[in-house]
């Protein structure tokens, strides 16, 4: 047997005892629920189905993650049988879309609560001019209202009919939407209906003050939006340019899937781009 042999045998012979040690230690780690693997997994789940139910999605975190392994096990099996190692560059956006598109979703939602906020107050105030009974109120009220703000509305009015005290109804709301004007609102509700104030009033008070609030955020939120928009073109600008190139030529980046120094510049590239989406982020995130 010639030397060339022995290498290219003890070579394969490494991949392949290496694959199985990874597939073996990857399968300890699933099936032993205390591990780190699980324990995160979980904890993914429970947020992406925290996200579903603040969306109203019929879709269980569980669900949801197994779609994403699946997708991201079928692009390493097609990547495979293609012979092509660029399809592993789907793995990434397979398995951060679903958790950042429902983020992205759940604050706009939230943005368009608080839109309707200082409207739902007035209502609410008038309502009470009308009715002395706060459940009445705003139950009135969120018929008029359009979603998400009916939506949530309806979802406390559910509860109370349920048997939940008003107080709770309209603490567990401040928590589900998660917002500071809503808590502060919903708080200021509590209050006055505690002390015993002119709670119409106070409410037209607030209303005011929110108006003057999202004209403020208004004014941030267009002074930072090309901002963002930079951000996300050039954060997507590494993926498109890498899959351009792959379409005219297929053979152009193989070196970087097949030596050494190939597989470094991809973890740098990678490392830096994580670092350069972690900073905008942190330089876009104003609070007002």
């Amino acid at each position: 047997m010639s030397a060339e042999t022995t290498t290219y045998l003890l070579g394969y012979g490494g991949a392949v005892l290496f694959v199985i040690g990874a597939v073996v230690a990857l399968l300890l780690m699933l099936t032993n629920p205390s591990s780190a693997l699980r324990e995160n997994y979980a904890r993914y789940c429970t947020a992406i189905e925290k996200e579903c139910r603040f969306l109203l999605i019929r879709r269980t975190g569980t669900e949801i993650a197994k779609y994403q392994m699946g997708g991201m096990f079928g692009a390493v099996v097609l990547g495979f049988l293609l012979d092509d190692w660029i399809l592993l560059f789907l793995i990434p956006p397979i398995a951060l879309a679903p958790f950042v598109i429902l983020q992205q979703r759940s604050k706009e939602r939230v943005r368009r609560i608080e839109e309707q906020l200082d409207s739902w107050l007035m209502m609410l105030s008038n309502a009470l001019k009308a009715s002395p009974s706060l459940g009445d109120a705003i139950s009135n009220s969120g018929k008029l209202m359009r979603p998400p703000m009916s939506e949530e509305l309806d979802l406390a009015l559910k509860e109370m009919t349920l048997g939940t005290p008003l107080d709770q109804a309209i603490l567990n709301m401040s928590t589900r939407v998660g917002s500071i004007s809503v808590s502060s609102a919903l708080a200021t509700i509590l209050v006055g209906r505690t002390t015993g104030g002119d709670l119409p009033k106070i409410m037209e008070e607030s209303a005011n003050t929110l108006r003057e609030m999202a004209r403020l955020e208004g004014v941030v939120r267009t002074k930072t939006a090309e901002g963002k928009t930079q951000a996300y073109v050039l954060g997507a600008i590494p993926f498109l340019l890498i899959g351009a190139i792959h379409m005219v030529d297929e053979h152009w980046l193989e070196p970087l899937g097949s030596t050494s120094l190939g597989f470094m510049i991809i973890a740098g590239s990678a490392l830096l781009w994580l670092s350069a989406i972690f900073l905008a982020r942190r330089i876009l995130a104003v609070d007002v």
